[in-house]
């Protein structure tokens, strides 16, 4: 078993559960359909449970901009979604600069924020984005998503009742974000941006550097938070409090970071990561998303 802190992980061949189009950029349990895992592939939506997979809007291969019922619709990369409910999800359309909605009971699509095929940065109704990669729930309000804006290095905001677009915090420390998760007490979000890891108070909306390198240098080193390097760390998410794994997209690694013994660390698996992407961490199941396919690992935490 390889442990850190609270969490051990089998050193075991890891089981291959579903072949993608290309990296997967975010994985939820599937709300409406129970048993299933709910995933992007690249500019579709799609569900599977390890045998079977279902499309739900878009197609994996052909890109573009259009509404519509399941196949019909188009989208231009997805790297994010969440699920505002059992019946709808909201899609980060990249390139098309826009939220876009899907009712799981139609697999219809409609715009939910932005102005797709417009880039830009502006709050209000529809607002402006500019090459949005991620979106999340906020913890502390139900009703408030947060959004990251990666050409305007901001994390926006919207609510949901009335879609009106806000900004939550922009700084020039947020270049290229990637990824963004919440601390469940605090409120506190954690970014990676760049080859950095950032927090964002919740209250104060400060951005402090955690751990990377805060400008353009890259590497692959395990110290302290502050002198460990990353390369295109990717999503992040807890563990337990004060523990964040990592994945480190360009290093083909999965980083432990616990910060409250000042320490980063490679989790030590068994088989050959390639470009790990998006981590999904629940049942004793861990989940790593990664090109060309979903793996899963059994574990304790």
């Amino acid at each position: 078993m390889n442990t850190f802190a609270y969490f051990r992980i089998e050193k075991s061949t890891p089981t291959d559960i579903i072949s993608t189009s290309g990296n997967v950029y975010h994985m939820e349990l599937d709300r409406y359909r129970p048993g299933f895992l709910l995933y992007a592939d690249l500019k579709a939506l799609m569900t599977g449970d390890g045998t079977t997979t279902h499309l739900i809007a878009g197609h994996s291969t052909q890109g573009g901009y259009r509404e519509g019922v399941g196949a019909e619709a188009r989208f231009f990369y997805i790297r994010g979604f969440a699920q505002i409910s059992d019946k709808h999800v909201v899609v980060v359309d990249r390139y098309n600069h826009c939220l876009r909605l899907i009712d799981r009971t139609t697999n219809n699509t409609s715009v939910f924020s932005g102005q797709c095929e417009s880039y830009g940065y502006e709050d209000g109704r529809p607002g402006l984005f500019g090459y949005p990669v991620y979106v999340v729930i906020d913890k502390r309000d139900k009703n408030q998503l947060f959004i990251v804006d990666s050409d305007n290095s901001a994390v926006r905001n919207v609510t949901v009742n009335s879609r009106v677009a806000g900004t939550f915090v922009q700084s020039d420390s947020l270049k290229y974000i990637k990824g963004i998760t919440q601390e469940e007490e605090s409120g506190d979000l954690y970014v990676t941006a760049y080859h950095a890891l950032y927090r964002i108070t919740y209250t104060q909306r400060t951005v402090t550097l955690i751990s990377g390198s805060p400008g353009d240098s890259s590497g692959d080193r395990d110290s302290t938070l502050h002198d460990s390097l990353f390369y295109w760390p990717a999503e992040l998410i807890f563990i337990a409090p004060d523990t964040l794994l990592v994945a480190d997209d360009n290093n083909n690694k999965l980083r432990l970071l616990d910060m409250n013994s000042d320490k980063v660390a490679t989790l030590n698996v068994t088989n050959s990561l390639y470009g790990p992407s998006s981590l999904l961490l629940t049942n004793n199941t861990l989940y790593v998303g990664q090109s060309w396919k979903i793996i899963q690992y059994k574990c304790e935490y």
